[in-house]
């Protein structure tokens, strides 16, 4: 794989994550990072999110990237899902949501792609009201486009 593949999402992240850093300062608003790994491709999983305000209660777009390794394939993800995050009481919150991802699949010693994909999600959301929240997830994917299942673990800075 061409070194310039291997640049391109750290920077782009790191780029993404000082822009909205300034945005971030809100209440309502944090980025943070994420890790995992996925079923079909088989692979290792490192990237980041950005969390803004709700659009309406209990409602948020949760724009996202992630990068992959594994399976003799480089990938690089770039979704946006929308997550319902249920009740604001306790320290466990749980959310679900759906969403739309752009898949960029390069295999080793062979050709590239990139495709649209859907995938429903699941997770919990730990110790939101205090210090960084973590939060642990699962995505399943819905067309051929995406891998068959995500499960990723997170935290988020305020």
């Amino acid at each position: 794989m061409p070194r310039t593949h291997r640049l391109t999402f750290p920077l782009i992240t790191a780029a993404l994550a000082l822009s909205l850093g300034a945005s971030a300062a809100s209440a309502e608003s944090s980025v943070g990072l994420r890790g995992g790994f996925s079923s079909h491709p088989d692979q290792i999983l490192f990237g980041a999110h950005f969390q803004p305000p709700p659009v309406a209660k209990n409602l948020y777009i949760v724009p996202s990237g992630e990068m992959g390794f594994g399976d003799d394939a480089f990938t690089l993800s770039f979704n946006g899902d929308l997550e319902y995050q249920f009740g604001r009481e306790g320290s466990v919150r749980p959310y679900a949501g759906g969403g739309l991802s752009l898949y960029y699949v390069n295999v080793d010693n062979g050709g590239s792609d990139s495709n649209l994909g859907v995938s429903a999600l699941g997770g919990l959301l730990f110790d939101r009201e205090h210090g960084w929240p973590i939060f642990v997830e699962l995505k399943l994917g819905l067309s051929d486009e995406v891998p068959d299942l995500k499960a990723l673990v997170g935290v988020m800075f305020r």
